[in-house]
């Protein structure tokens, strides 16, 4: 039977491998950029010319590769909290924070390279909602520790 536990290992689990695949395709991202610049040579939407693209998507790639190994290890952290019974702690609204904020930066990062291809303009502004979603996740953390900390002092 699925239960809680069960589910929070499967998110930790899951946290870890996608650090590892992260780790992984920081080793391939020259030979991907290559890919994209031949794959996609027929893409007309873009402000600069296509044969620039290689040198600016692999500092796109490998700064979003870092922002999103920061914010896994954030989640890491947040998701052993839980497995600990910390849930409404300030330490897990820092860490949701530091997440939105990663996300809204890898976004801007991506509505940059959006000059090359305008396809990664659509993803920067998905990542940047994503970041504007965890935001609000962190409001209502930040909530439900100020409402525990003083339902802690009233007893």
């Amino acid at each position: 039977m699925w239960t809680k536990d069960k589910s929070l290992f499967l998110s930790r689990i899951l946290t870890v491998t996608a650090a590892g695949v992260c780790i992984f395709v920081a080793f391939f991202v020259p030979t991907i950029a290559e890919w994209y610049k031949y794959e996609m040579a027929y893409e007309t939407v873009s402000i600069f010319d296509r044969s620039t693209i290689v040198i600016p998507m692999c500092i796109t790639l490998y700064i979003c590769i870092v922002l999103a190994l920061a914010a896994l290890w954030n989640l890491h952290i947040l998701l052993r909290n839980i497995s600990r019974d910390e849930v409404f702690i300030p330490k897990n609204t820092a860490c949701l924070r530091r997440i939105s904020w990663l996300c809204m930066g890898a976004g801007a990062v991506l509505v940059l390279f959006g000059l090359w291809s305008s396809i990664f303009a659509f993803m920067g502004m998905a990542a940047i909602m994503f970041g504007l979603i965890m935001r609000v996740l962190k409001n209502v953390f930040e909530k439900a520790v100020e409402i525990k900390s003083e339902n802690d002092f009233t007893i």
